[in-house]
């Protein structure tokens, strides 16, 4: 498994998928979506590409974090302070190492939570169009409080969507309700068309979906199917599904990584689905090949 910093020389950090395959990030809980991770840099990490592909609360718990959107501005993010991020933002990080080492929790929000969450709600909220890019939340001793309440393992799902309905309310409590709402509800314009070789070249495609793809190259789903197509002569899922499976079959011959490991790292929620895809393409399973090396 790669850091981090080896991680991202070569690739903008698509989260949350990237980071199950990262060795300095910690799973704390995760079922769907819905994931709570635990992050310790000790390196400086500069230029850090990523984009959020599930909506995504971070506390800092020690250290410090700046972030840049795509407009430059900058975002510091010390000790005791959080920001939530909605789904589709690409944004840049920066670490430099003072006297701390960055720790901190990341939070992402399956669909059904945020739903589940809104649901609470019995009027429309007031989400202008115009709604901000991010939360941030400073001074929160209530978040500390919070994350050490989950330490140890969330074996329980139904425990973690209550737990993370606890972190939602308790996030717009201490927002007010004035901005944290509509950067929740908030829907991310497309960006500008990219050419779609190089996008794909260049990414860490692996750990996306096709809609995360169409918004990426700037187009809509249907016209990003269309372009593809055109481009590659088979469906992006397809190739996005080879893809995934060849690279599994390298980790699985050159590299000394359990099946497990592997499904893990190519973004399989379970390791059934993995040797069934597997088997499959290659008509024997990642056992099988291993054994063959």
């Amino acid at each position: 498994m790669k850091t981090i910093f080896e991680h991202t020389q070569s690739s903008v950090l698509v989260l949350p998928q990237a980071l199950f395959a990262i060795k300095d990030v910690a799973v704390v809980s995760h079922h769907k979506n819905s994931v709570i991770f635990y992050k310790s840099l000790e390196r400086d990490l500069v230029n850090v590409e990523f984009y959020i592909n599930t909506p995504c609360l971070i506390y800092i718990e020690s250290g410090r974090e700046v972030i840049t959107n795509r407009d430059n501005d900058t975002i510091e993010l010390k000790a005791g302070s959080a920001i939530f991020l909605p789904q589709g933002l690409k944004l840049q990080s920066d670490f430099v190492k003072e006297t701390e080492s960055l720790k901190a929790y990341l939070v992402f929000f399956d669909d059904s939570v945020v739903v589940d969450y809104l649901s609470k709600f019995k009027k429309p909220l007031d989400c202008p169009n115009s709604a901000p890019t991010f939360c941030l939340l400073e001074g929160c001793n209530d978040f500390s409080a919070f994350f050490d309440s989950i330490i140890g393992d969330i074996k329980s799902p139904s425990y973690l969507n209550i737990k993370l309905q606890e972190l939602l309310h308790l996030i717009s409590w201490k927002d007010n309700q004035a901005i944290f709402h509509s950067v929740l509800s908030s829907k991310r314009c497309i960006p500008p068309r990219r050419n779609l070789i190089r996008l794909l070249e260049t990414l860490d495609v692996l750990h996306l979906t096709v809609g995360d793809l169409a918004h990426l190259s700037g187009r809509s789903l249907s016209s990003f199917n269309r372009d593809f197509k055109a481009t590659y002569k088979v469906t992006p899922q397809k190739w996005l599904r080879e893809k995934k499976l060849s690279q599994a079959k390298i980790l699985l011959v050159e590299k000394e990584l359990s099946v497990t490991q592997v499904a893990l790292t190519m973004g399989y929620e379970n390791v059934s689905a993995f040797i069934k895809a597997f088997k499959l393409q290659y008509g024997i399973t990642p056992k099988q090949i291993k054994r063959c090396k």
